[in-house]
């Protein structure tokens, strides 16, 4: 057993070195994957990117108006991604909601690293740059907030900035404060501040289980049960990412990936959000972000064939998180996404 634990530590150790590395220990630049969709299924993601580049204010406005909280984040972070490097602008008589589709932009745009030279000079040349997005984002979202204080997107795009830039956990919890007065359900709020509050940003296991514990009891449907799923992940690349061979933490991450009490409290998980999912309608930014990351942990921890039904109502449109975590999912995810079928007996994606 303790030779098997070690080589399931190396594999996984080595395997994320990979998806880091290159083939010689270099920092490689990722070749794109020509069928990944960037927006992640979100219908309205093409739309709204032709918006923001054509300068179409009020209807990208409109467009934003009709989504729910969970959805306009999303939106946000899809858009983004499929103009990654665009020049934006901002008209001078902008309102609170585009202030903040353009400050979430920004956010992402400078949250994603994008170059064509050597390793180093593509991380020097674009330092300054990444560094500019963000600061213009935190001024356009701080102005959108201070004119609409109860939008939960604006509020979980700052909780996301914050938790990246400084990690004022006051200011975040703040934030937090105000989402939750704002009578708006988002999950990325949720999601934010567990990330915030997690081993891998300067938070602790206790710190993220108070905050993924709390949104799981207080969330409107079954898409916050995937909060409590997302600090199981974390907790795992935590302990297999961060924390060196021999370790507590990754000898005790190791042991639960073979006890079965875990597992069953997994699969109990599970069934506590398919009984929650029979009963409340999820928006399409909710169900994708449940069933990725369900479909993930209980891939993880091969727990029975539990995986199958959530990566059959995901279909050709995995996210990047939490699959990029893994080795395939980081550099093609479409083929992850193939063989995951393939191994749970799913039909091909045409």
């Amino acid at each position: 057993m303790a030779i098997f634990a070690a080589l399931m530590a190396a594999a996984m150790l080595f395997a994320v070195w990979r998806m880091y590395r290159g083939r010689y220990g270099v920092i490689e630049k990722k070749k794109p994957d020509p069928d990944f969709d960037p927006a992640e299924g979100q219908p309205e993601a093409r739309e709204a990117a032709t918006l923001l580049q054509q300068h179409q204010w009020r209807e990208l406005t409109r467009l934003y108006g009709r989504l729910s909280p969970s959805d306009r984040y999303h939106l946000i972070e899809s858009a983004a991604a499929l103009i990654p490097s665009a020049p934006l602008e901002t008209p001078e008589d902008a309102d609170s909601i585009l202030l903040t589709i353009l400050g979430g932009v920004r956010l992402f745009q400078g949250m994603t690293p994008v170059g064509s030279g050597p390793t180093v000079s593509v991380l020097k040349a674009n330092a300054a740059r990444m560094m500019e997005s963000l600061r213009e984002a935190a001024r356009l979202l701080k102005e959108a907030a201070a004119r609409n204080m109860h939008d939960s997107t604006n509020l979980a795009l700052q909780i996301c900035l914050e938790s990246v830039a400084t990690g004022d956990q006051a200011h975040i919890n703040s934030l937090v404060g105000r989402v939750q007065a704002s009578d708006e359900d988002n999950i990325y709020a949720a999601a934010n501040h567990l990330l915030a509050n997690s081993p891998m940003r300067r938070g602790t296991p206790d710190a993220m289980w108070r905050v993924a514990n709390e949104w799981a009891n207080s969330g409107p449907n079954a898409a916050w049960l995937a909060i409590p799923a997302k600090a199981h992940i974390e907790e795992w690349r935590y302990a297999m990412t961060c924390c060196p061979p021999g370790s507590p933490e990754r000898s005790a991450m190791i042991d639960r990936m073979q006890d079965d009490e875990f597992i069953r409290h997994i699969a109990k998980l599970d069934d506590m959000f398919w009984a929650a999912f029979a009963r409340t309608p999820l928006s399409g930014a909710e169900a994708s972000f449940a069933h990725n990351h369900f479909a993930f942990l209980l891939h993880l921890f091969k727990v029975e064939n539990r995986a199958k039904e959530h990566l059959d109502r995901i279909g050709p449109y995995i996210a990047r998180h939490p699959w990029s975590l893994l080795p395939t999912g980081a550099s093609r995810p479409t083929q992850l996404l193939a063989d995951l079928r393939r191994t749970y007996g799913l039909q091909p994606l045409s």
